[in-house]
């Protein structure tokens, strides 16, 4: 029975009185411009706060996602206002709510689901690298490509990782992503990934890839451990940005050569980034724990730290960031330069004495009997 003959029915017996052929007619066409109007006023209500906040369209299915992206580093942009309240913006007397704003930050971070959860992606759609490279072009996805900031110019090499075809997500988790419902200072509090999730567990497979396990044996991990991240010997590079113009918001130069390693939130010994500021004639120089994304197989050899204790930051040698983190006593860089030099090379690549003396053994051994 169609929704037209119902109405039809109901009005034609509206206080036991039959209403005229027209009448009728009329009233159901009336009924069906109402509620039509009504579907076309819903339907832009959703449209317009589905652009406005972004959040409304997919609150019914997500409420808990986006109670925690509502305060996650992602979506407030907190994390690079306090960084450089503690830095160069603290130090000026910039007001950073207004330097966000009037240098075009906050555009970079994520406002609505569709700012990730493009229409192109579709609902449930893949987030991959291009997703993620709308907002870090200018760090973590050129450097992991092989690429200077916004992809401008060749690096020294591309993450080993890009080379594997991994994504940013075969990493970094929805949860880190979209926040936890904790509101946290900076990024290296937000980020819980760590390479043990995957270099510690024989059975783990990333894109049907075995993943290559840490050898907790080998003369560099067994001296090292719990003292050194990973990042801090098998890191390709680390980016210096030499006098970024505040006023402007240009860049002198970024420089790949210098590597940079201090103390982590951790503890552990970590690649650190450079940052020297300018503004009305004056510097500032602060230095960020950083995972440089440029990971590589082959780490790096042990005269790369111990001849070469320039890198290990002082603590005369700026303004550190972040939450925790810290500089390296002079003590402590005296007793890594003075620390003797195991050669890994020679103990794991080349046979050594003892098996030369085993063979000569064998043989004098073997001479003698046949001598009787």
């Amino acid at each position: 029975m169609s929704q037209g003959f119902q109405l039809s029915r109901i009005f034609t017996n509206i206080s036991g009185k039959t209403l005229s052929k027209h009448c009728t007619v009329a009233i159901v066409l009336v009924m069906v411009s109402v509620l039509c109007i009504m579907a076309v006023n819903v339907a832009f209500a959703v449209e317009e706060t589905g652009t406005e906040s972004g959040f409304e369209s997919c609150q019914p299915c997500h409420a808990d996602i986006i109670t925690n992206f509502s305060s996650s580093l992602h979506y407030t942009g907190s994390g690079m206002k306090g960084e450089y309240e503690k830095g160069a913006a603290g130090e000026f007397g910039i007001d950073m709510h207004t330097f966000y704003e009037e240098r075009g930050c906050s555009a970079c971070h994520a406002s609505s689901c569709t700012s990730c959860h493009t229409v192109e992606g579709g609902h449930g759609g893949d987030i991959t690298i291009e997703t993620c490279d709308q907002c870090h072009f200018k760090k973590q996805t050129s450097y992991f490509q092989g690429e200077l900031p916004a992809h401008k110019d060749v690096a020294p090499n591309p993450d080993v990782h890009y080379e594997k075809e991994l994504e940013c997500t075969d990493c970094h988790t929805a949860e880190e992503v979209h926040g936890d419902g904790v509101a946290y200072e900076s990024q290296m509090e937000a980020v819980k990934v760590t390479c043990a999730e995957c270099h510690t567990d024989p059975e783990k497979e990333v894109n049907g890839m075995a993943v290559t396990q840490y050898y907790p044996d080998s003369p560099a991990h067994s001296i090292h451990e719990g003292k050194l991240d990973c990042s801090a010997c098998h890191s390709g590079w680390v980016i210096t940005c030499e006098n970024c113009h505040l006023e402007t918001g240009q860049l002198d130069r970024i420089d790949v050569s210098k590597f940079h390693l201090a103390r982590s939130v951790e503890g552990t010994i970590k690649p650190f980034i450079n940052m020297t500021a300018s503004y009305n004639n004056s510097t500032h120089t602060a230095f960020a724990e950083w995972v440089p994304h440029t990971t590589t197989t082959e780490a790096k050899d042990c005269e790369f730290c111990h001849e070469n204790t320039e890198i290990f930051v002082g603590e005369n040698d700026g303004v550190i960031l972040g939450a925790g983190g810290s500089f390296l006593s002079q003590e402590t860089i005296n007793r890594i330069a003075e620390a003797p030099i195991e050669e890994e090379s020679d103990s794991e690549d080349t046979p050594g004495l003892v098996p030369y003396l085993a063979i000569i053994g064998i043989l004098a051994v073997y001479l003698l009997m046949k001598r009787k």
